[in-house]
């Protein structure tokens, strides 16, 4: 309903009930416009709230943010505790709302697929033994044959577990996520690959790649002279298969370049090895600038409203950084109303708690393939 001049000069906020109208047109300049709207919501000829509005209100009380920290277990899911229910509706309703997601995952969501993590306290391959964290340390793994030896079978251990691995449900609810268009990035430090084998994964993005590994994969092989990649192939890791019958597999292309200078009288430049395309401790990621800048540019973007990390306890320093400054960015930038939500098998330790500062929204407790369901 359009407003009088009376009423514009007014300032009026609401639209008067018809009898009130009648009222002011019969003498404006008697009613002051503080009056008229203290009347109109006092007026119970008001019009009631609509039930999807009503509704709309029951499902925002009902959802609403908990303390920082929560803690959520869905060890029993979908039996969810009585008291742990509006926890468990506000997991469902971000896991269901949320437009732009991030997930930062460990290698907690594999170990169903039967790819073995590093650190777990029953299965991870550090807690089987101590020498496996050296072969995972590049100042190490070529120290002696010994090292070199059980690194290869190590590699050609992992490469043959991701290859026949199929996807979990956790990965399926990944896919979910990215065929609904809402799945932003995904920060892995697995490197099994598992991802790749989303169906709606996009791997063309315009700007930057949906899937960023920040530890490498295990499906290809790179030279350290001649820089050429190819798909890992496990022969080359076995002592007998190795041209030079060397435990260290040599490059194919560089050894087939040697050949043709040695026809052509030219002079040798060498050959160089192979190794999985996976980052070790001690060196630096070879794509780390092109990280950065993903990082960078996801920490300052306004439209993510949810960051999900899953399956990992963080104890790796640069991951933890970027999901400490992703969650306070969310909290704290221009955003503001992002969602944070930590899913692990047991709560992160209070020091790790302690450098979100009170930016996690929930910890949910659990089997982390259980969110497939909601």
């Amino acid at each position: 309903m359009a407003l009088s001049q009376s009423d514009q000069h007014h300032n009026i906020p609401l639209t008067p009930p018809t009898s009130l109208r009648k009222k002011q047109n019969n003498n404006n300049a008697n009613i002051s416009p503080k009056l008229l709207l203290k009347d109109l919501l006092l007026n119970d000829k008001l019009s009631p709230v609509s039930s999807p509005e009503k509704k709309a209100i029951k499902r925002t009380r009902t959802i609403r943010r908990p303390k920082p920290n929560s803690l959520l277990s869905i060890e029993t899911y979908p039996q969810i505790k009585p008291f742990q229910k509006p926890l468990n509706d506000y997991l469902r309703s971000i896991l269901k709302d949320s437009r732009e997601i991030v997930v930062v995952t460990g290698a907690g969501i594999s170990t169903h697929a039967g790819i073995p993590d590093f650190r777990s306290k029953q299965n991870g391959l550090y807690t089987q033994s101590k020498k496996n964290k050296s072969l995972m340390d590049s100042n190490m793994i070529y120290s002696n044959e010994s090292m070199t030896l059980q690194f290869n079978d190590l590699m050609v251990s992992l490469h043959n577990k991701s290859i026949n691995a199929k996807l979990t449900p956790f990965h399926k609810f990944l896919d979910k996520l990215a065929y609904q268009k809402r799945l932003k990035r995904i920060y892995t430090q697995n490197i099994d690959s598992l991802e790749k084998k989303l169906k709606h994964l996009d791997t063309n993005a315009a700007k930057f790649p949906t899937l960023v590994q920040l530890h490498g994969s295990i499906e290809n092989t790179k030279c350290n002279k001649c820089n050429n990649i190819k798909p890992f192939n496990p022969s080359r890791f076995q002592h007998s298969s190795n041209t030079t019958g060397s435990l260290i597999p040599s490059c194919l292309e560089c050894e087939e370049m040697e050949s043709v200078r040695a026809i052509a009288g030219v002079r040798s430049k060498g050959v160089g090895i192979i190794r999985p395309t996976i980052t070790l401790y001690n060196e630096v990621h070879t794509d780390g600038d092109s990280i950065a800048n993903i990082i960078n540019y996801d920490t300052k973007l306004k439209s993510i409203d949810l960051l999900i990390i899953v399956g990992t306890m963080l104890s790796i320093p640069h991951v933890r950084k970027l999901c400490q400054n992703m969650a306070h960015s969310m909290k704290h930038g221009r955003r503001k109303k992002g969602n944070v939500i930590f899913v692990c098998n047991e709560p992160p330790t209070k020091s790790i708690l302690n450098g979100f500062e009170d930016n996690i929204d929930l910890i949910v407790v659990g089997d982390c393939q259980a969110l497939y369901e909601y």
